[in-house]
């Protein structure tokens, strides 16, 4: 494969998609040809030639591809986004922002007119497109690098140039039809036989020669569907390198997606629309395979085959695509003491958007050591209320892009309910090992406290009802999840979740450590 162009890939991919898209016409009318036949032969249906049963089948055929056309709606996807809890971007939001600015400049680059964006808001990363409407995952969007989203991005954007969403609405109306045949003849067939299963005289045996035809029309027909969505997925593949000039972002994009598929979008995917994505939204063997069903069945080509492909157009290796896609981010100078224990380095940054920072912290550099005080909040602008826990200043800050309000003096944090998500996601790259270790100590002490006293938040967090700084009614106390068993303090009314001094770290840790076990699983 070393040697090939982009371009060439191209125009290899994009032949074989046509071909097999338009295979699929003959193959659904000549399948209706010979079920005739068959219909003939087993006495369900009397006379008739070829020129007859070619007429008529080319008629269903045209029938069925104007239904399907006219199937391939956009209001379709918008339920199905509507399912998934998916949201406009939150141009306050910085990550949100940038994914914006991502999907307007891959829609200058492809020429086209700008889709349409939305985050769906789970931590697995993954993407999708259908018609004028582009999909990220908040995972996706947060812990992806910029260029890595764009690749993703770029990817999204081949299939909505090249109109993917109307060819797989139409085969997908094909495929439907083959099975709802299928599966009316199982049933006639069925109740073609007595109540001991002995085919009743007359019909039983000829039903199931239908059925049994009907199977492999239904075979073949998914393995041709098969085909035509991975030679699509190659071409999107090879116009998002087109676009951002940078095969290796795509390939440690795809990378990190193969690697992260065990986390929260499996609920949510329909089996029916997961060959929109990127990548499949749950691990399968046939995904991740190369053999003889892998190539038959599975809607996109097996990861390493794609990945391979991407890392001799950028002329690279395996190694390092691994090296960039775990890397980390430079770290700082700082250490901060936290239980009697020094935790770092952080840069100056990270160490502020800690939420155990308060006042009294001790704190220490390569040259000086203090104890961390009011003196940073100059840096900040004081907003109206006091933290509903210590009653401290509150002010409008970030935690990772994201908007918050934070205590200044116990180190709470407030967030609205629809961003709490991405602060989880993103937290991620800020979690030190000596904070893992505390978020498992603290889970076991919870654990020992729920085994005596019950599933009650306040049986982990006794203290009284806090009350809302903005509408001034208490705040219901519920686990975030069931997961680290952290109760937060959520305000119905105003929607803010208040997250005490080090909790939002031992989520975060405690959804890190589930995560990898998946993985060793």
């Amino acid at each position: 494969m070393r040697g090939k162009t982009f371009w060439d890939i191209e125009r290899s991919r994009r032949r074989a998609a046509w071909i097999l898209f338009l295979l699929f016409f003959p193959f659904f009318t000549l399948s209706l040809v010979g079920l005739f036949y068959i219909l003939r032969f087993t006495g369900f249906l009397w006379g008739g030639k070829f020129p007859e049963f070619l007429g008529v089948a080319s008629l269903i055929s045209l029938v069925v591809f104007l239904i399907g056309k006219a199937g391939a709606k956009r209001e379709k996807i918008l339920e199905y986004l509507v399912s998934l809890r998916a949201q406009r971007p939150d141009l306050q939001d910085l990550k949100h922002k940038q994914a914006q600015n991502v999907v307007r400049e891959m829609a200058i680059a492809a020429s086209v007119k700008e889709p349409q964006l939305y985050i769906i808001p789970v931590l697995a990363r993954n993407a999708f497109s259908a018609f004028d409407i582009i999909a990220v995952t908040e995972g996706a969007v947060s812990s992806l690098e910029r260029d890595e989203l764009q690749a993703v991005v770029a990817h999204e954007m081949a299939h909505y140039l090249r109109g993917d969403s109307y060819y797989k609405g139409i085969i997908s109306t094909f495929l439907m039809t083959i099975t709802s045949l299928f599966g009316a003849s199982l049933v006639l067939a069925g109740l073609s036989d007595d109540e001991k299963g002995r085919t009743r005289r007359g019909g039983g045996g000829r039903m199931w020669l239908i059925v049994a035809y009907l199977y492999l029309v239904q075979f073949m027909a998914r393995v041709l569907n098969a085909a035509i969505s991975r030679r699509m997925e190659e071409l999107a593949d090879a116009r998002a390198v087109q676009f951002t000039r940078n095969p290796l972002a795509l390939a440690s994009a795809l990378y990190k997606i193969s690697r992260d598929r065990v986390r929260g979008l499996a609920s949510f995917a329909n089996p029916a629309l997961s060959s929109l994505f990127i990548m499949p939204p749950t691990a399968s063997s046939l995904d991740e395979g190369s053999g003889l069903f892998s190539n038959l069945f599975s809607t996109h080509p097996p990861i390493n085959k794609r990945i391979g492909l991407l890392l001799d157009l950028a002329h690279s290796d395996w190694g390092t695509l691994r090296d960039r896609a775990t890397r980390r981010k430079p770290t700082g100078e700082w250490w901060v003491e936290r239980e009697g224990k020094w935790l770092g380095p952080f840069t100056l940054e990270e160490l502020f958007q800690k939420t155990w920072l308060r006042e009294g912290v001790k704190i220490k550099g390569k040259e000086r050591e203090f104890v961390f005080g009011p003196e940073f909040l100059k840096n900040f602008q004081k907003i109206q209320g006091g933290c509903p826990r210590c009653g401290g200043p509150l002010f409008n800050t970030h935690y990772q892009f994201v908007p918050v309000i934070k205590c200044g003096r116990c180190g709470g944090i407030l967030v609205r309910e629809g961003r709490a998500m991405k602060l989880i996601a993103r937290g991620e790259a800020l979690i030190t090992k000596g904070e893992k270790k505390i978020s498992e100590e603290d889970l076991e002490e919870k654990r020992k406290i729920l085994l005596k006293k019950g599933a009650d938040p306040r049986a982990v967090d006794p203290s009284e009802a806090l009350r809302c700084p903005f509408c001034g009614k208490p705040m219901e106390r519920r686990f975030f999840n069931f997961v680290t068993y952290t109760p937060v303090d959520y305000c119905k009314r105003c929607g803010y979740i208040f997250f005490d001094s080090g909790e939002l770290e031992i989520i975060i840790s405690g959804l890190q450590r589930l995560s990898s076990l998946y993985k060793k699983a």
